[in-house]
């Protein structure tokens, strides 16, 4: 055998040799890339599983919808504690207030107690009229309306006066028509809805 066999015989050898390393890490290649799919493949299977899995349950549960619902509220950073606890806070100061009227304005007109009821569904009357103040502040600080100015009660409410004012307060008085909105020592608007009681009218507006 001469030196260019012996040569080109070498460098075949070397050729192949170098060709089969190339599709050796060609193929794993192609099995890393296809295990890294199959991983995530299966992952995502999971997860999807998971998912279903947890809709399930929160569906077959009775507070399920108010339980994603709170979770959609802390998702906007809702406080409803603070909420609530602010609307309890206003229902308070609006019976109290009411109460302060209903007292200092009729409360000892009658014995029982009528004028100082009605005053508390006038009070409330204008409070769900379009054509008055919308809360109980505003109608009892509404200039020459009240004699009376909240801000300079000192005498103790009675319970029981406090009592009434938190039942017109939360049940309303449906045995008063809506339109009484007036109440004082003479005839206002389109007049008396009830006769005077020890001097004080009732009246349409």
């Amino acid at each position: 055998m001469n030196k260019k066999t012996i040569l080109k015989t070498a460098v075949a050898f070397i050729l192949t040799f170098v060709l089969i390393l190339i599709i050796g890490s060609c193929n794993q290649k192609v099995n890393a890339k296809s295990k890294v799919e199959k991983t995530n493949a299966a992952e995502e299977q999971e997860e999807t599983e998971s998912k279903k899995k947890t809709e399930a349950t929160e569906g077959s549960r009775p507070l399920a919808g108010l339980s994603l619902y709170l979770q959609k509220a802390a998702e906007k950073k809702v406080n409803i504690l603070k909420i609530l606890l602010e609307r309890w806070q206003q229902e308070q100061d609006d019976i109290k207030l009411l109460a302060e009227v209903i007292y200092h304005e009729n409360w000892y007109t009658d014995k029982e107690r009528k004028a100082a009821y009605y005053t508390g569904a006038v009070v409330m009357n204008r409070v769900k009229s379009k054509n008055w103040p919308n809360t109980v502040k505003e109608v009892a600080y509404q200039k020459r309306q009240y004699a009376v100015v909240p801000k300079l009660f000192t005498e103790k409410i009675p319970d029981e006066c406090y009592q009434m004012a938190k039942d017109i307060y939360r049940n309303g008085t449906p045995d008063v028509p809506a339109n009484v909105v007036y109440q004082a020592t003479f005839i206002q608007g389109s007049g008396d809805w009830i006769d005077p009681i020890n001097g004080e009218h009732f009246c349409y507006e």
